[in-house]
């Protein structure tokens, strides 16, 4: 019963919040001519935006941040590059670990060779 009441009750309020929007007024001053607690209006504004958030299936009412890694799509040449980039070596030394890819840059590869060598 009290999940229907809640309904009723949502119902109406999205009605009103309709009729403020489409009034042209402040929400205080709507609220004020119609005889309707500011601080209500504004507890039914949140809980309708909120069901819609989880309606969509979204995580922004749980204020969580989520991350997703994205890839961009590879051009023609970018493909090429990485098709001779695999895995050469692996050097490991001192608990580090540094994977050499095929068409590693020589001067690159001398400097961190010689930084291994000096630790």
């Amino acid at each position: 019963m009290k999940a229907s009441k809640h309904e009723i009750h949502k119902a109406q309020w999205q009605e009103l919040i309709r009729e403020q929007s489409e009034s042209g007024l402040s929400i205080r001053e709507w609220c004020r001519r119609n005889d309707i607690s500011h601080g209500k209006y504004y507890y039914w504004l949140r809980v309708i935006r909120e069901e819609a958030l989880i309606k969509a299936g979204t995580l922004a009412v749980t204020g969580q941040t989520q991350f997703a890694e994205v890839k961009p799509a590879l051009t023609t040449e970018a493909k090429s590059k990485s098709s001779n980039q695999s895995t050469c070596a692996i050097l490991r030394s001192n608990g580090n670990e540094i994977e050499i890819l095929n068409g590693a840059d020589p001067n690159t590869l001398g400097l961190i060779l010689n930084l291994i060598g000096r630790s």
